[in-house]
């Protein structure tokens, strides 16, 4: 700032880092406001308060002024350098809000790595990252020796660095780029324009709501409203909520898909025809597809799923977890329907109360027929057997891992159990009154509760297959196949440390 005095000339104040301002003073002012030489003991003994100062977690900034006696000498673009006037050193307290350093915590226990990047001196920067709960057992740097680093260089420290102080908007942009050269997933948080490169290079980039300036908000990914750190690991928390119920569905859905198209092919192949009729087949599609989608997709998240370690960044859609569910219900569905297909005639009975033989039970034809010559018995019974299947195996899609409890939190999700209630009464209707429209025809008590054993041992099967090891070998395959080699795996909750840093 520079200020027209009286007697002619320009007063130029100066404000910035403490260290890097007093460096260039040769004079100061004393108590008196008379200009002085500043003597080298004294300069210490500044230096020594500084230290002081910035190690209680202050900023220090000191003010200096330089007297030119024309303004045709300050030039904007190269302020004075040499000769001020030291005024005083301020030290600024920041206090870190009480929420952060458990959320700091939370995100640490999450697998994410969090790192601060300052324009402070290393030792304020330091005294606050430890206050936060960032700077632990790490390292901390100035931007300048991240700096003077060439580019493997800065890779090597990457991992041990905490805290980078007397960072420059560029110190930040590097450290971004080195960390994604490094296969990390980055996300960074910023509020000033100058911050917006760093924003944009990461892979999330996060402004500031209240503080932060229009630049950097259009920069970024995400806009934290209330500006907490906090608010951030919510953010991480849906993040991985949504993600995970994309793969909830995506197990779902190939279950039914696989399981159906097999069924109808081998109907055709062996001569039975296809027992889902096409009417069948859109109620299940109806139920597999929109409504499925609906229940599994409402699943809030829980506070376990910062418990786990992240994804990394070629992580596989549908996972060994995953396809080692989809297999073990599948071939289970199929081994049934199969069965039922060829069998079916053999065993089952048909024991329906009928005007001309009472509540007899009457065995099927060869083609599947029971007393009602208008519907095929056998085949309704395959299709009742396979909705139920589904049914009970949207309930097991709830989890993606090893957890045993399939029901945990499920009285919580209303949604969910409306449409698990709807699915169950639209298919009682649609095979004992509905066969018109949906080609069936009524089965009777002993059949509806064969269906539903059949239908609930999904449940106790889903237990077992979570006892086994995830089909890893197909993931690693169907990489091979599409010419990716990184064999990716989805972490266990126990797992080592996280591939996130923020």
């Amino acid at each position: 700032t520079a200020i027209a005095r009286d007697g002619g000339g320009v007063r130029v104040l100066i404000k910035g880092a403490s260290e890097v301002v007093l460096g260039q003073c040769s004079h100061y002012m004393n108590a008196r406001g008379e200009v002085e030489r500043f003597p080298e003991e004294l300069r210490k003994r500044v230096l020594q308060y500084i230290t002081k100062m910035a190690s209680r977690a202050l900023r220090t900034i000191t003010m200096a002024s330089i007297d030119l006696p024309s303004p045709e000498k300050l030039s904007p673009d190269a302020p004075p350098s040499e000769g001020l006037t030291l005024i005083g050193v301020f030290g600024i307290q920041d206090p870190v809000r009480k929420e952060v350093p458990a959320a700091v915590r939370r995100c640490q226990k999450a697998g994410i790595t969090v790192r601060m990047v300052t324009g402070d001196n290393v030792i304020t920067a330091k005294s606050i990252a430890r206050e936060a709960g960032i700077f632990t057992s790490g390292k901390a740097m100035e931007g300048g020796e991240f700096r003077a680093l060439d580019p493997q260089a800065q890779r090597r420290v990457l991992p041990g660095v905490q805290v980078l102080a007397r960072a420059s908007p560029l110190d930040k942009l590097v450290l971004v780029q080195r960390l994604k050269e490094m296969g990390e997933v980055v996300a960074v948080t910023g509020d000033g324009t100058n911050d917006a490169p760093a924003l944009k290079e990461a892979d999330v980039g996060l402004s500031m709501g209240i503080a932060g300036t229009a630049v950097a908000q259009e920069a970024s990914d995400m806009v934290i409203l209330d500006d907490n750190f906090s608010s951030i690991v919510k953010s991480v928390m849906w993040g991985r909520s949504v993600y995970d119920n994309i793969r909830k569905f995506l197990q779902f859905q190939l279950t039914v898909n696989v399981v159906a198209l097999t069924v109808c092919t081998l109907g055709a192949i062996l001569g039975f025809g296809t027992p889902l009729k096409p009417v069948q087949l859109l109620w299940v599609n109806l139920i597999m597809d929109t409504l499925g989608a609906l229940a599994l997709a409402t699943e809030a998240p829980t506070a376990d799923l910062l418990d786990r370690e992240p994804y990394g960044r070629h992580e596989a859609l549908v996972n060994g977890h995953m396809w080692r569910n989809i297999l073990f219900q599948s071939v289970y569905q199929l081994a049934v329907q199969v069965f039922l297909l060829i069998q079916g005639s053999e065993f089952l009975t048909d024991c329906t109360w009928n005007h001309k033989t009472g509540n007899a039970c009457v065995p099927l034809k060869p083609n599947g027929q029971g007393k009602n010559l208008e519907g095929n018995y056998r085949d309704t019974v395959i299709y009742n057997a396979f909705v139920w299947c589904q049914i009970f195996n949207e309930i097991n899609a709830r989890k993606l891992y090893n957890e045993k409890n399939v029901f945990k939190g499920l009285l919580t999700n209303s949604i969910f159990i409306t449409i698990i209630l709807v699915s169950c009464v639209v298919q009682f209707f649609s095979v004992q009154y509905w066969c018109e429209v949906f080609k069936t025809t009524p089965l009777d008590v002993d059949d509806w509760c064969f269906c539903l054993c059949i239908g609930a041992f999904s449940l106790f099967l889903g237990l077992f297959q979570r006892f086994l090891p995830p089909a890893n070998w197909l993931v690693d395959w169907i990489d091979r196949a599409q010419g990716r080699d990184d064999g990716a795996v989805a972490p266990q909750p126990s797992a080592g440390r996280g591939v996130h840093d923020l």
